[in-house]
C-alpha cells in the first residue's frame, strides 16, 4: 500500500531499510545482509530478479552453476522472510516484506497488527500440538538411547562346524554393529501456518535428496520442512532385537557384545573398521547402498519393486499393506559380502518389514540354510531372493526364488 506520496513512501521505505539493516547486522550474518542489499536495491526494477540472477550476486558465476545452488538461494530468501516477519510480528504501519514467488523487497502499510505464521508459533499457538512434538521427541530420545546401548549376550556356542554352516565365514564376526532402517521424517504443511502432519517419503531417505527433490518441484519447497527426525518402524526394531540375540548366539562375536544404531548414522570409519549386520529394508540402505548394488545381479528399481537383471524378472512387494491382519506378499533379501577394506556385510532385508523378518527368522533354521549353501555350491559370499507370504493368521512363509554367489 502506498503511504501518502510518492515522496514520503521513498522516505519510509528508505527509513525501514536502514532500520532492518541494523537489526540483520546484530545477527553477523554477512550473506542474509548481502541478499537483503541485493533485493532492496532493485526493488523499483520493471521485474523482479530471477533466482540465477540472486545465486551469481551471491555465489558468484561459478557456484551459481551448481545444481544445490537453486536450493541454496531459496533458503537464503526463506530465512530472510522469516526474519522479517519476526521483525515485525505484533507492529503496526509500515513494513517490509519479499512477496512469495519474487526477489524484491516491498513496502506495506496496515493499521492491523501483523501477526507472523512460522510454524513455530503454532507450537505456542496450539498447546496438544507443542505437547505431541515434544512426547514424539522424548520417545525419539528413548529409541535413539536404546539403539546406542552396547548390550551383552551370552550365547550358546555350537561347534564351529555348526557355525560355519549357518552363514558360512560370516561366524567369528569382528566387533560387530547391528545397523536398523530408518527414514527421514519431514513435516508437511498447507499453510505455513501448522503443521498437518509427519510424512515418509520412501525416495527421499537423507537430505540432499530432499534438496534434488525440491529443485524438481519447486511448488513444494514451503510443504515439506526437514526437523533433522529419524523414524524406524515397531517391526524393524524387533527384527533387529531378534537378530541381536540370535546372530551372536548362533555365530559368536568374540566378547560377545554388539552395538545397534541406525543405519544414517554410520560413518565411512566404521564401515572400514567393523563387521555391519544390516535389518530392514532395501530402500533403507542409505550408506549401504552403493556398496550392495555395486556388484549385485539386483536392482531397487522403486522402494517396492526389485529388478532380477540376471532374468529380466520383477518382484513387487505390497509394503504398506493395513495392519499386520492383512495378508499380503511381500520378498526377503539375505546376503553375505565383502565391504570396505574387507570387513563383514551381511543383510536380513526385504523390500517390506515382512521382508526382512523372514530372513532373520531363518537363522533358527540351519537347514534352511544348508539347503542354499549347497544351491550355491557352498558360495561363501553370496545374495538370495525370497517370495514371502503371509496368510491371515499363520505365520510367514518363504520361497525361493533367485540365489546367485557374488565375487
Amino acid at each position: 500500500m502506498t503511504i501518502g506520496s510518492p515522496n514520503d513512501s521513498v522516505k519510509k521505505f528508505e527509513e525501514e531499510t536502514a532500520r532492518f539493516r541494523e537489526v540483520l547486522a546484530k545477527g553477523r550474518s554477512a550473506k542474509q545482509i548481502e541478499l537483503f542489499d541485493f533485493l532492496v536495491e532493485h526493488s523499483d526494477d520493471d521485474r523482479s530478479p530471477k533466482e540465477i540472477e540472486v545465486a551469481v550476486a551471491l555465489l558468484g558465476n561459478q557456484a551459481a552453476l551448481e545444481s544445490s545452488s537453486d536450493s541454496g538461494i531459496r533458503v537464503y530468501v526463506h530465512r530472510l522472510r522469516k526474519r522479517l516477519e519476526d521483525h515485525y510480528d505484533g507492529a503496526t504501519g509500515p513494513r517490509l516484506a519479499i512477496p512469495k514467488g519474487e526477489y524484491r523487497v516491498i513496502l506495506e502499510d496496515s493499521d492491523t497488527p501483523y501477526k507472523a505464521t512460522s510454524i513455530a508459533k503454532a507450537f505456542l499457538a496450539n498447546p496438544a500440538l507443542g505437547s505431541g512434538l515434544m512426547l514424539f521427541a522424548f520417545a525419539a530420545m528413548i529409541f535413539m538411547a536404546w539403539l546406542y546401548w552396547p548390550t551383552s549376550q551370552d550365547p550358546v556356542r555350537g561347534n564351529h562346524a555348526d557355525r560355519q554352516g549357518i552363514l558360512g565365514t560370516a561366524a567369528g564376526l569382528f566387533d560387530p554393529v547391528i545397523a536398523v532402517g530408518d527414514n527421514l521424517l519431514l513435516a508437511e504443511t498447507e499453510d505455513q501456518r501448522s503443521i498437518q502432519r509427519m510424512v515418509l517419503a520412501p525416495d527421499i531417505q537423507t537430505r540432499d535428496e530432499l534438496s534434488i527433490f525440491l529443485q524438481e518441484h519447486p511448488e513444494a519447497f514451503y510443504q515439506y520442512y526437514d526437523f533433522n527426525l529419524r523414524f524406524a518402524s515397531i517391526a524393524a526394531l524387533e527384527t533387529a532385537w531378534n537378530v541381536q540375540g540370535r546372530l551372536l548366539a548362533n555365530l559368536g562375536s568374540g566378547d560377545g557384545e554388539a552395538e545397534l544404531l541406525p543405519v544414517s548414522a554410520l560413518e565411512p570409519e566404521l564401515l572400514r573398521t567393523r563387521d555391519v549386520v544390516f535389518v530392514g529394508r532395501l530402500s533403507q540402505l542409505g550408506p549401504l547402498n552403493t556398496i550392495v548394488f555395486s556388484d549385485s545381479n539386483l536392482q531397487l528399481a522403486a522402494f517396492n519393486r526389485l529388478d532380477n537383471l540376471t532374468t529380466g524378472a520383477s518382484y513387487t512387494a505390497q509394503v504398506y499393506t493395513e495392519g499386520q491382519s492383512k495378508a499380503g506378499t511381500d520378498y526377503g533379501y539375505l546376503s553375505v559380502r565383502d565391504a570396505p577394506n574387507g570387513r563383514r556385510l551381511i543383510l536380513f532385508a526385504g523390500l517390506g518389514d515382512r521382508g526382512s523378518a523372514a530372513m532373520a527368522e531363518m537363522l533358527n533354521q540351519p537347514a534352511e540354510i544348508a539347503a542354499l549353501r549347497e544351491k550355491l555350491d557352498g558360495a561363501r559370499k553370496f545374495e538370495a531372493v525370497f517370495e514371502v507370504q503371509s496368510p491371515v493368521g499363520q505365520p510367514l512363509s518363504r520361497r525361493l526364488v533367485a540365489a546367485y554367489p557374488l565375487p
